[in-house]
């Protein structure tokens, strides 16, 4: 068995460095034309993907502006339609003949409602103003001093007082008993 062993042992030895050299750059070599084929590949499909991509946005924003103008026509559409109907809703709050009547009609029944709660109407107060005026003008000439009139340089004469009389009075009744007989 120990002559086996030697043999393998020999055979091991016998390659050289300059051999193994070689190979592990044909290794090499192998590894990077291995590389080179998916880099051909993958250099023709990336240009590929390039092409698919600009088609695909070329017909997206063909779209993408088609979308654009529906919605601006569909604008353009309901602006229209809008600008119509405010027209005629002005038109109808302008006329002057119904919206005298709604007026008259919310003032009827505004009128109404605070007569039912016992509300003052304008005139009810303007009435009461009138009144209040009246007194208020007749209460200040009361209270105001008579305007004292220009008296000619008279002289003014004095009230002598006069001294009270005593009157007489009356001597005090006696009260008259009745004696039982």
């Amino acid at each position: 068995m120990t002559a086996t062993k030697s043999k393998s042992k020999q055979g091991v030895n016998k390659l050289r460095p300059a051999d193994v050299a070689d190979q592990l750059e044909h290794a090499f070599l192998a590894g990077l034309g291995a590389l080179s084929d998916p880099q051909k590949i993958g250099s023709e499909s990336f240009e590929s993907l390039v092409k698919k991509g600009r088609s695909f946005q070329k017909k997206a924003t063909a779209r993408t502006e088609k979308l654009i103008d529906e919605v601006q026509e569909a604008i353009r559409d309901m602006t229209g339609d809008a600008q119509s109907k405010a027209t005629g809703l002005l038109d109808q709050v302008r006329d002057a003949s119904k919206l005298d009547k709604l007026n008259s009609a919310f003032d009827s029944r505004v009128a109404g409602a605070m007569s039912r709660l016992g509300v003052a109407s304008k005139k009810d107060v303007a009435a009461l103003n009138r009144k209040m005026d009246k007194v208020l003008k007749a209460v200040a000439d009361a209270k105001a001093p008579a305007k004292a009139k220009p008296k000619a340089t008279a002289k003014r004469r004095t009230k002598k007082k006069v001294a009270k009389r005593p009157t007489k009075k009356a001597a005090p009744k006696k009260k008259v008993s009745k004696k039982k007989a």
